[in-house]
């Protein structure tokens, strides 16, 4: 069976692994900046660990709350449920959570943001690419011929 010492704790876990896990988007968005792309391969790497830390986290903090009759209840409804000592002193930690979650959605969405635009970028040069390489003209009028000998019929020797 669970007490209060042990929720205290889980919440803690909580709030430290979603400083870590701020950290590491933070290091993701500054990869993305930067071009660094085995970097940002890497930090996702980190972030899948620190999700599964996340969701076993989760998981025993349901436990205990289920233990402690709170089964279900967020953090206001069991705010409301305690005595005023124990409201004391969850109460800063409700506070630090909720603050580490907003910390983490706003460098998580960030990334994603910067994510997304450097992709964009490299999908209209890889679109750019394509069209220049598809021309048989050149900007200057001029035929195109390849450095390679191609597949016609008239290229092979008999």
């Amino acid at each position: 069976m669970h007490d209060l010492d042990d929720f205290k704790t889980v919440v803690g876990d909580l709030i430290t692994l979603l400083g870590g896990f701020t950290q590491t988007e933070a290091e993701k968005l500054d990869a993305v900046q930067k071009n660094r792309v085995t970097f940002v391969e890497e930090t996702m790497k980190k972030e899948q660990a620190a999700i599964m830390k996340l969701r076993g986290l989760d998981k025993k903090r349901e436990s205990i709350q289920k233990d402690l009759g709170w089964e279900g209840m967020s953090f206001q409804q069991i705010l409301s449920q305690v005595d005023d000592v124990e409201r004391k002193s969850l109460q800063p930690l409700f506070d630090a959570l909720t603050d580490r979650t907003k910390q983490f959605n706003a460098t998580k969405d960030s990334a994603q943001q910067a994510l997304e635009i450097s992709l964009h970028h490299i999908n209209t040069l890889l679109a750019k690419k394509a069209v220049e390489e598809s021309k048989a003209y050149t900007s200057k009028g001029n035929e195109k011929r390849s450095d390679r000998p191609g597949k016609h019929f008239t290229n092979r020797k008999v």
